[in-house]
């Protein structure tokens, strides 16, 4: 991964407004349901399969156009939010992708299945960089690493709480209600951003905040498509994020079809890998502060923290052969889970750091676009390759692209 030019030395931590606090919470919030929303397929995956016949190659198609939409409306989403500002953008968002997941309840085949993911796939994306520009307004760069590491946990949050719960509510009250439910929880949290969510510069200068001072012009696409800083950032993300959407959307069920679990088995373990993913991405964010703090510059420190962990990524070369240890598997999960967090929570530190502050959801929304095209690519190879030859190919892929991407 290349280099971001050096952004000046923070030394001193300095104090954080409360209000940011509060912001940051519904920030955790938005991507809990984000990816809560977006995991219910994958847990209830065997019901639906048996429900309307589908194949595996089937799933991979659910999974890839909710996966193109995700690519092609990333980096809309980004510049949309620099235009607009996060608070009106998450409005629409969150809305819309409530409305999809709910939709999704009422689906009677393969047809309404993928109109939904699509709709879903088109409303996720503008989450990120909205989050991330809120974010970068309300820390400085040595709270931001924390503060980026803390919302982006949302993800793996919603991943920890999906599967136990999605299984309970399907078990009890059908597949159906495990999407009509979560989907409505959604309008709780808009009408919580309604009311509480601002701009510092539009609630007063806030004591900490990353970014009180006069507005600043906004980069031209030319400009921005032009940066170092850019190319290195997608290329990072291009080899790496399909690990992390090859976990979300095929971990819940290779542990009922490949090892054996029932769905509720699968949901009281579905969890740990996530758990651990969220608890060690925080983390190593909160390290490559510390080192920020400590005199080593913004940038050195995120990609420091990138390259140590990306070195584990290798373990899951060996999941493959492990069907008959379910220990021994999901720690192995966990440790990849980690890795996964570990880069999406500090590369999104990195870009904060390194990216022009009118151009944070631009530059974000792009780097997750490439990040999201090599999980589209990534995920339209798995289903014929599963069907064909099994897990072992994915797993030996899976375990050496961090280290690439480093």
């Amino acid at each position: 991964m290349n280099s971001a030019p050096s952004n000046p030395v923070v030394s001193v931590a300095e104090p954080v407004d409360r209000r940011a606090w509060l912001v940051l919470a519904l920030l955790v919030a938005s991507t809990f349901l984000n990816y809560f929303d977006r995991q219910i397929l994958s847990v209830v995956k065997p019901m639906i399969k048996g429900e309307f016949g589908l194949t595996d190659s089937h799933y991979s198609l659910l999974v890839s156009v909710f996966m193109a939409a995700y690519v092609v409306m990333y980096p809309i989403g980004g510049r949309l939010v620099d235009t607009y500002g996060s608070r009106r953008c998450m409005l629409v968002f969150v809305s819309v992708w409530s409305l999809a997941t709910v939709f999704t309840g009422f689906a009677g085949g393969l047809a309404h299945l993928v109109i939904c993911r699509v709709v879903l796939g088109l409303a996720e994306p503008g989450n990120y960089p909205a989050a991330l520009r809120a974010s970068a307004l309300w820390f400085s760069p040595a709270r931001r690493g924390f503060a980026t590491s803390m919302f982006s946990a949302g993800s793996a949050i919603g991943a920890i709480v999906a599967p136990p719960l999605i299984a309970w509510i399907a078990v009890k009250h059908g597949w159906r209600a495990a999407f009509l439910i979560p989907g409505a929880a959604g309008a709780i949290w808009l009408v919580a951003w309604w009311f509480i969510y601002r701009d510092p510069a539009v609630v007063a200068p806030a004591v900490g905040a990353g970014a009180a001072v006069a507005p600043v012009a906004r980069p031209a696409w030319g400009e921005i498509m032009r940066s170092r800083v850019l190319w290195g950032l997608v290329l990072a993300r291009l080899i790496s994020d399909p690990v992390w959407y090859f976990l979300l959307f095929w971990f819940p069920g290779y542990v009922q079809e490949r090892m054996g679990l029932s769905i509720g088995q699968a949901g009281a373990v579905g969890w740990i890998p996530f758990l651990v993913a969220d608890v060690g991405g925080i983390g190593a964010a909160a390290f490559s502060d510390r080192l920020v703090r400590r005199g080593m510059a913004p940038t050195r420190a995120r990609i420091t923290v990138l390259f140590g962990v990306a070195c584990l990524a290798p373990l899951a070369m060996a999941l493959g052969f492990l069907t008959a240890h379910l220990a021994l598997t999901i720690a192995i999960f966990s440790v990849l889970a980690f890795v996964c967090t570990t880069w999406l929570f500090t590369m999104a530190a990195l870009i904060a750091d390194a990216a022009p502050r009118a151009a944070i959801g631009t530059v974000h929304g792009i780097s997750g676009a490439f990040g999201a095209t090599g999980g589209l690519i990534f995920n339209a190879c798995i289903g014929p390759v599963v069907d064909r030859t099994g897990y072992v190919p994915v797993f030996i892929v899976a375990g050496g692209l961090h280290l690439l991407a480093s």
